[in-house]
């Protein structure tokens, strides 16, 4: 029986790329790399079912098999203004559910996605998009992050007039400060970005809306508003001694360093946190100079989020190879400070209990105390959404979940009428290609919203689902069956 083995994608020397910042862990595939890879696709499509933004996976890669990256980037575009970057971050759940993963392995279908892309410095060659004059709609976008950058492009292709509103002084959102470096380079960012600039979109930096700008003058002055503000308000543990000095919520840490800062973490650091922002926060710390990384986690290595993935899996295993040590199943109780500063952390190791609804919950085992000595302490504990800059009038008619998220409809509409939402404050998913398809679907939605629906150039309207509507599970059930 044949057996079409993976091109195994070349990795940089772990001892040698923790060192840096601008180093990416993963190499390119190279042409023969690529259409070797590529030809190895059958052209199921099944794929498809499992990405968000519902790409044309099997079409791109039969361009890349053939030798003909452009097409790719052209096939992408439909969905996607994020070829480069979404081919370096993106969590892949077309490989998970991947027909040829028992068959040498699942298609490297963001490696290819990234290979195509990175031929390109200029996507305005590739695409030929026909500019389309200014229609008499304006649309105002809070935030530079994925949704709203995806929403910004694909409006802006209809003729809308688009103004992004960003608090940073970068644009990316997340993608630009919450992803170090190192997995994805900043000079990736300006061209994506730069590119979508290019099609009219104008980004203002440094705005932050209810402080330069009232959120209700946005309102008065635009025919529709978008909102891609993230979740970058952080939750902190409140554990005892937290108000230390060395002491940094992950958000806050990897914003800092992205923005140019060495920040002093000392040798031994500890991350409080299981997730890709724990993992982010630790491998920072390491280029950063510290020696001994820890990571805490109150539950178990198969509780982690993200987990079970491929994505989640090829995270660890980076960690791992740079020398980050995990430890499993404890819960910090108290920060041992000097003064201001913490020494050491208490912790208690946990038994994990089976709950009545279903998921084990860790039990603190509390007769028995362990210490572990530490310089800086980078709690990766989540965060949430500062809605703060709407004003009380519009926090009052703006519905969010239990849990903080906000309630869109089917079109992306939010509860205030022409204010549309996506992205890591309205999904649970919490990831770019997901962000994405947020923005796609409020363009649809904003388009129809205007009234102008019956003018759009139907070539440049995102595909929102081509064959079967996506659902997360399908890949998280096919990756947890394989791995058993």
């Amino acid at each position: 029986m044949l057996k079409f083995d993976r091109v195994k994608i070349q990795e940089e020397n772990p001892e040698e790329r923790k060192k840096s910042f601008i180093m990416e862990p993963m190499k390119g595939y190279s042409l023969d790399e690529a259409t070797a890879e590529a030809s190895r696709c059958i052209g199921c499509n099944i794929c498809t079912q499992a990405c968000p933004a519902s790409l044309d996976i099997g079409a791109y890669i039969n361009s890349t098999a053939v030798g003909d990256p452009g097409q790719t980037v052209r096939i992408v575009f439909e969905n996607l203004p994020f070829p480069a970057i979404i081919g370096r971050v993106c969590t892949h759940n077309c490989e998970d559910i991947c027909v040829m993963y028992d068959t040498g392995g699942p298609l490297a279908i963001r490696h290819l996605k990234r290979y195509a892309a990175d031929q390109f410095n200029d996507y305005g060659k590739v695409l030929n998009i026909k500019k389309r004059g200014f229609i008499n709609k304006k649309v105002a976008v809070v935030g530079a992050g994925p949704a709203g950058l995806s929403a910004a492009y694909y409006l802006a292709l209809q003729g809308v007039r688009v103004t992004v509103f960003e608090a940073l002084p970068v644009f990316g959102g997340f993608m630009r400060v919450g992803i170090p470096r190192y997995r994805l380079p900043f000079e990736v960012i300006e061209k994506e970005v730069g590119f979508i600039e290019s099609m009219g979109v104008e980004i203002k930096l440094n705005t932050r809306i209810g402080v330069d700008i009232e959120f209700s003058k946005i309102m008065e002055s635009y025919d529709a508003v978008f909102l891609g503000v993230g979740t970058h308000k952080p939750r902190m543990t409140g554990t005892p001694g937290s108000d230390a000095k060395n002491l940094m919520h992950a958000t806050e840490f990897l914003r800092r360093i992205s923005l140019g800062e060495k920040l002093p973490v000392g040798k031994n650091v500890v991350v409080i946190g299981g997730g890709f922002t724990a993992n982010d926060a630790a491998r920072s710390s390491l280029r950063l100079g510290a020696t001994n990384i820890s990571i805490m986690y109150r539950r178990r290595e198969i509780d982690r989020p993200g987990y079970p993935s491929m994505n989640a899996n090829e995270e660890m295993e980076e960690s791992v190879d740079e020398n980050v040590n995990y430890v499993w199943e404890v819960t910090p109780f108290e920060y041992v400070k000097e003064g201001d500063t913490i020494k050491q952390i208490k912790y208690w190791k946990n038994q994990m209990v089976q709950d009545t609804g279903g998921r084990a919950k860790p039990v603190p085992q509390k007769e028995k105390t362990f210490t572990m000595d530490v310089d800086f302490v980078v709690e990766a504990t989540g965060q949430e959404t500062d809605f703060s800059f709407l004003g009380d009038e519009y926090s009052r008619k703006l519905n969010l979940t239990p849990h903080g998220g906000i309630i869109v409809d089917q079109r992306g509409m939010t509860s205030i009428d022409g204010v549309f939402s996506g992205g890591d404050s309205t999904n649970m998913t919490h990831d770019l290609i997901s962000a994405v398809r947020d923005g796609d679907t409020a363009v649809i939605g904003i388009l129809d919203y205007l009234n102008v629906m019956d003018t759009v150039n139907e070539e440049y309207l995102p595909l929102l689902d081509r064959w079967k509507k996506f659902s997360p599970m399908v890949a998280k059930m096919a990756y947890a069956d394989r791995v058993k």
